[in-house]
């Protein structure tokens, strides 16, 4: 943006920045920043923000504790006889990673709105995990 000045020279963008003291006025620190410095704060910030969005959208795929935890637990506790020790550890071997699996596929607000595709790629998560 290049307008020009009352005195017929182009005009510099640029702002000023003072610090003053708030009971005398008395100008304490002052600096500006120069048009390069504004484009590359604004990308830092604009960088910022969305490697945080792609954090949050994509990446963050934890259910709240309480569903994985009843998610397991219900995984791991349906069988009708008991289990040994070791299969027991087997079997939450596989749970965990069948549960892991459909939380990269599916989002928990997915999994909120249709509960159904939740168990059934759980149930293909769990017999690839064998």
């Amino acid at each position: 943006m290049t307008e020009t000045c009352s005195c017929g020279d182009k005009a510099e963008v640029g702002a000023t920045v003072e610090f003053q003291c708030k009971t005398c006025g008395n100008v304490i620190d002052k600096f500006t920043v120069k048009k390069p410095l504004k484009a590359a704060g604004i990308a830092a910030i604009l960088a910022y923000g969305g490697s945080q969005f792609i954090d949050y959208a994509i990446t963050d795929n934890r259910y709240p504790l309480a569903v994985e935890y009843a998610v397991l637990e219900a995984c791991s506790s349906s069988y009708e006889e008991p289990l040994s020790y070791s299969s027991y550890g087997s079997k939450k071997k596989l749970c965990l990673c069948a549960l892991e699996d459909t939380m990269n596929e599916i989002s928990y607000i997915r999994y909120k709105i249709n509960e159904e595709s939740f168990l059934k790629a759980f149930e293909q998560n769990a017999k690839s995990c064998k």
